[in-house]
């Protein structure tokens, strides 16, 4: 037996080489630091590098925040979160900044999620869930695939009105309802509000003085 040889020429790798871009990052005393970051830096790459330049003692407390003035909104930008597309969201006119702070919230909710809603304010929407205590439903959905459903009465006002109004929110798995009759989650009166798939959460920084809220507690979508 004989065994021949063939020489194969294999094609050149090219290696993958990520760009990299300068980022202004602030602080709450409005001084900021720039940064040269790869195109795939994430906001939780991003507060650990701060934490080492800055000698800070990393509590899992130090966020990135995401800030739009010009609107008076902001929004903590997720863990996961590419920074880059984040930016990329940015008009060119617009003065939005990052801001690197504490926010001791954070990681709150699974620590321990029963002290954020009332127990009248959380249920299953199957109806068979009678005999589950309200403060087991949030445990549920920590541990699980069960998604709970979380209703109460928000002020809400619609575009393009100055009125605003109490009105009965529903948030389910498939997004945030309201009722548009009392409290009533009959399928009929349920009216679609918004999703998450591909909305931020933002918080409202001047809601009653820019937009005449009643509480000064607030958010948008």
């Amino acid at each position: 037996m004989s065994l021949s040889a063939r020489r194969v020429t294999l094609p050149a790798i090219t290696p993958l080489v990520l760009q990299k871009r300068v980022i202004k990052v602030y602080s709450e005393d409005e001084t900021s630091r720039a940064l040269e970051v790869p195109s795939d830096v994430t906001a939780r790459d991003v507060c650990q590098l701060l934490i080492l330049k800055n000698h800070h003692v990393d509590d899992h407390s130090w966020t990135l925040f995401e800030c739009v003035p010009h609107i008076g909104v902001e929004r903590t930008i997720e863990d996961h979160e590419l920074v880059m597309e984040v930016l990329s969201n940015w008009g060119m006119e617009e003065e939005n900044k990052l801001y690197f702070r504490k926010n001791y919230a954070k990681y709150e909710f699974f620590k321990n999620p029963m002290y954020f809603f009332p127990e009248h304010m959380v249920s299953f929407a199957t109806e068979t869930s009678g005999d589950i205590a309200p403060t087991q439903v949030l445990q549920m959905f920590l541990s699980s695939s069960t998604y709970p459903e979380i209703h109460g009465f928000l002020h809400a006002k619609e575009q393009g009105k100055k009125s605003w109004k109490k009105i009965y929110f529903l948030l389910r798995r498939s997004g945030l309802y309201f009722s548009t009759k009392g409290t009533s989650k009959e399928p009929r009166h349920l009216q679609f509000f918004s999703e998450f798939g591909t909305s931020d959460i933002y918080m409202s920084l001047a809601g009653k003085k820019k937009r005449g809220a009643p509480t000064n507690y607030g958010f948008c979508f």
